[in-house]
């Protein structure tokens, strides 16, 4: 989520399984709970992010699940729920495709860092600040009539 010129926290990511991914593959996992915590939401994807964000939720006692994934299995987050998906020890690709919905009615937040206007020009492209975010990238899949 701290990624995403979202004027809102209205997101829900589903991360779909294209194959088996048992636990040597990396499956994806969860701090469960974490969607309430506003600690780490300003810090960058790293390895210094990871240790500190681990830390943190050990300190308060938040443990991280993971488990193995079917072929086809979904799971569904929302946008800030601390997750990852674990190394990939296996001698094969974890193969894994990932859908972000969002409110159609979401807006475009303004950019507070070169790392979110690179990702709005990627996959927001034409979207003005302020305004739906309504791109080729971005259509509405339903809406409530």
């Amino acid at each position: 989520q701290s990624y995403w010129l979202l004027a809102t926290d209205r997101t829900v990511t589903a991360w779909i399984a294209l194959q088996a991914v048992p636990e040597p593959m990396g499956p994806l996992g969860f701090y469960a709970g974490s969607q309430s915590v506003a600690f780490g939401r300003d810090l960058g994807i790293s390895d210094e992010r990871e240790a500190t964000i681990s830390a943190n939720m050990a300190a308060h006692g938040v443990a991280f699940q993971s488990g193995a994934f079917d072929l086809g299995e979904v799971s569904f987050h929302l946008g800030w729920t601390l997750h990852k998906a674990g190394a990939n020890t296996s001698n094969r690709p974890r193969l894994v495709m990932t859908v972000i919905y969002m409110d159609a009615a979401m807006r475009l937040a303004p950019a507070l860092n070169t790392v979110q206007a690179n990702d709005r020009d990627k996959w927001c492209p034409g979207a003005r600040e302020g305004e739906v975010i309504d791109t080729r990238k971005n259509p509405v899949v339903w809406q409530r009539s």
